[in-house]
C-alpha cells in the first residue's frame, strides 16, 4: 500500500499524539515557562529529526522559497506554542485543545475564502459546521458560564488558533519539497529564533528534573511534534487546508485520554459529538465507507 494511502491513517495518530500534548503541557508548567519549553521541545524535535532524514535518504538542501515559508512557519509555531502553553496553563487542557482546534480550521478556510479567488465548495462548509457542532456537543458548552468564554486563557487560546491557521496556510504554499525536511527546518528555525530573542533559563538544568518531567516532554518532542507535526505538514502539502479537518478529532482524543488517564467518565454527549466530528471528516475527504480508496477529484 503506497505512503499516500496510509497519511489519512497517520493523520489521525497525529492528532492523538497533539491531544497528549495538552495534558503533558499541565505537567510541564509546574517545572519551566514557555520561553524554556520552546527551546528545549523544538530542540529535542530537531535532533530527532535528523536520523528521520538519514532513514530516508533526504538531503539537507532546500530552495530559497521553501526555506522562507519554512521561517515564517518556525515564527508562527513559536507563537502558536506560547499561547497554547500559557493559555493551558491558566486554564484546562481540554477546553483548550477543543477551543483551539474547532476554531482554526473555521480561520483557515476564511483566510483562504478572503485572499483567494477559489472558495471552498458547499460540502466543505457543511463539514466545517458538521465538525463545530460535533465539537460543541462533545464539551457540552451549554453549561459554560459568560465569564469563561471571554477569559484570558480563552483569548490566548483564539491567537493560537489564528496562529495554527497561518501556519497551515504556510506550509500549503509550500512545493517540490519533502515534507520532512520542510519540517525540520520549521522545527530548526523555531529553536533558533527562541533562543536567540526569548530564551532564559530560570528553572534550571533540565537534567535534573524529574521522570515525570522527562515523559512528558518527550511526548510534546517525539511523539505530538517529530511525529505528528510531520505527518500534519505532509497533510497539508498534499491536501492543502483540508487537512485542518482532522484536527476535529483532537478533541475526542483529549477527552477520551482523560477518562483513561485520569478515569473521568465518558458522556453520551461526548459519543455523539465523535462521530459527528468523524463524519465531518469522511464528508470533506470523499471517503467512501467499506473502502480505503480515496476517490480522485
Amino acid at each position: 500500500m503506497k505512503l499516500e494511502k496510509l497519511l489519512p491513517f497517520f493523520m489521525v495518530f497525529a492528532m492523538l499524539a497533539w491531544a497528549g500534548s495538552f495534558v503533558s503541557a499541565k505537567y510541564l508548567a509546574l517545572y519551566i515557562n514557555e520561553h524554556e519549553l520552546v527551546t528545549y521541545r523544538y530542540l529535542i524535535t530537531t535532533l530527532t529529526m535528523l536520523p528521520v532524514l538519514v532513514y530516508l535518504n533526504i538531503g539537507l538542501r532546500i530552495d530559497m522559497r521553501n526555506l522562507a515559508l519554512a521561517a515564517i512557519t518556525g515564527i508562527l509555531l513559536v507563537v502558536y506554542t506560547k499561547l497554547f502553553f500559557v493559555g493551558t496553563k491558566i486554564g484546562t487542557a481540554s477546553f483548550g485543545g477543543a477551543f483551539i482546534t474547532t476554531l482554526m480550521p473555521i480561520i483557515a478556510f476564511m483566510i483562504v475564502l478572503i485572499f483567494s479567488q477559489k472558495k471552498p465548495i458547499a460540502k466543505d462548509w457543511l463539514a466545517l459546521f458538521v465538525g463545530a457542532v460535533g465539537v460543541s456537543i462533545m464539551l457540552e458548552v451549554w453549561r459554560f458560564d459568560f465569564g469563561e468564554i471571554f477569559s484570558t486563557a480563552t483569548v490566548l487560546f483564539f491567537w493560537a488558533a489564528f496562529s495554527w491557521a497561518l501556519m497551515s496556510i504556510a506550509t500549503s504554499k509550500s512545493k517540490n519539497v519533502s515534507p520532512v525536511l520542510l519540517s525540520f527546518y520549521v522545527f530548526l528555525v523555531a529553536t533558533l529564533f527562541n533562543s536567540v530573542f526569548f530564551f532564559e533559563n530560570v528553572n534550571g538544568s533540565i537534567f535534573a528534573m524529574d521522570a515525570t518531567f522527562w515523559v512528558n516532554m518527550m511526548l510534546m518532542s517525539v511523539a505530538s511534534t517529530t511525529f505528528a507535526g510531520t505527518v500534519y505538514i505532509t497533510g497539508t502539502q498534499k491536501w492543502g487546508s483540508k487537512a485542518t479537518v482532522y484536527t476535529f478529532l483532537v478533541p475526542f482524543f483529549v477527552i477520551a485520554l482523560g477518562a483513561v488517564i485520569l478515569g473521568e467518565s465518558i458522556r453520551v454527549s461526548t459519543v455523539l459529538g465523535a462521530l459527528l466530528t468523524i463524519y465531518a471528516l469522511i464528508l470533506v475527504n470523499n471517503i467512501k465507507l467499506g473502502s480505503f480508496r480515496r476517490p480522485p477529484r
